[in-house]
């Protein structure tokens, strides 16, 4: 039983092409639960479709929370894993933590506190945790989540970088534009606005400077801001390029030892 469960709900597990019986039904749960989240929010509902509405959620909850729990227990059965950990880790703890985050909160919240009568909206936040429990299932999806998670710590750094840029530029702002505009220039937390979206190139333009050393300023700014915002899109696009040339080695060694194996040895002459 724990082997079938395991080569049903791991997608390492299965040895067949495409996805397991039951992991189609759990994407077509996952799905489902994407579209009862949007019919929640239309307005004008009756009671009778809420009342629907959340009892197909709450079933889907515990069906995820059942799925969850089976995955954990069965996991690396068929590869003689054993013990709690060695099973999360065969798992993956990522898909862990987001199928607990695609569950949790409000499985915790029904079955200790209630949902009657209480305003727990915030709540259904968490079930965008199930789009990203949906890109398990799709190799290319897959293929982004190893990317960022290979680059992660670059783009922490690109984060940082970012970050202090946008502070010195405020305080640049800031000194240049105090007083002529101290409605927008007023303090570093006001000029922190302008930063942030002229930095980030969206500029919105309801808050400009007024003197000249301040555009001057703001010009070479702006100017840097185009090297600021095209870093992280240059490290991502670097390790995809890196990505997909391990996987166009990794299938061309597995097509040359195919290959081997079906010529077999050269009679001799």
């Amino acid at each position: 039983m724990r082997a079938w469960m395991d080569r049903q709900l791991l997608l390492d597990s299965w040895d067949r092409h495409g996805l397991s019986p039951v992991n189609w039904v759990i994407l077509t749960l996952i799905l489902l639960s994407v579209v009862l989240f949007t019919i929640e929010t239309m307005p004008g509902l009756s009671p009778g479709t809420a009342r629907a509405l959340d009892l197909a959620n709450d079933a889907v909850l515990f069906i995820f929370a059942i799925e969850f729990a089976l995955r954990l227990w069965c996991a690396g059965e068929t590869r003689g894993v054993s013990g709690l950990r060695n099973r999360a880790r065969y798992a993956g703890p990522f898909w862990l933590f987001i199928d607990v985050l695609a569950f949790g909160p409000e499985l915790i919240v029904l079955l200790f506190l209630g949902m009657t009568g209480a305003d727990l909206a915030w709540l259904r936040a968490f079930r965008l945790a199930r789009l990203f429990k949906l890109a398990k299932y799709f190799e290319p999806a897959r293929v982004v989540i190893r990317v960022l998670r290979s680059v992660w710590r670059q783009l922490v750094v690109a984060a940082v970088i970012a970050l202090l840029v946008i502070y010195g530029a405020a305080v640049i702002m800031y000194l240049f534009e105090r007083e002529t505009t101290p409605e927008a220039f007023g303090s570093i937390p006001s000029a922190m606005w302008w930063s942030v979206v002229t930095l980030s190139t969206v500029g919105y333009g309801d808050v400009v400077p007024a003197t000249i050393g301040g555009r001057v300023a703001a010009g070479f700014l702006i100017l840097g801001a185009i090297g600021l915002v095209s870093l992280p899109s240059g490290i991502i696009a670097g390790a995809f390029q890196d990505e997909l040339r391990q996987r166009r080695e990794q299938e061309r060694a597995e097509q040359e030892a195919r290959h081997v194996r079906h010529s077999g040895p050269r009679p001799g002459l």
